[in-house]
């Protein structure tokens, strides 16, 4: 699986996550890969929809078939 093919199902995953587990509309702005020999975890940052104020990040192991890690808030 290529990077782009990542970015967009991590995306997914994050967006569709925080729908169902906490009701809230999440707008992604970027996506960090982490550094590290072995480390597949990706950050998806962004905002709650209508507030950007209320910025979020939603860590996404995709070497564990993307299964949520952690969700931060700013």
């Amino acid at each position: 699986m290529d990077k782009k093919e990542i970015e967009t199902m991590a995306t997914n995953v994050a967006v569709e996550y925080l729908k169902v587990e906490e009701d809230i509309d999440f707008v992604v702005t970027n996506l960090e890969f982490a550094d590290g020999v072995g480390v597949e975890l990706v950050s998806v940052n962004g905002h709650v929809k209508g507030n950007k104020k209320k910025g979020m990040s939603v860590v996404i192991d995709y070497g564990n078939d993307y299964e949520v890690q952690a969700v931060g808030r700013d």
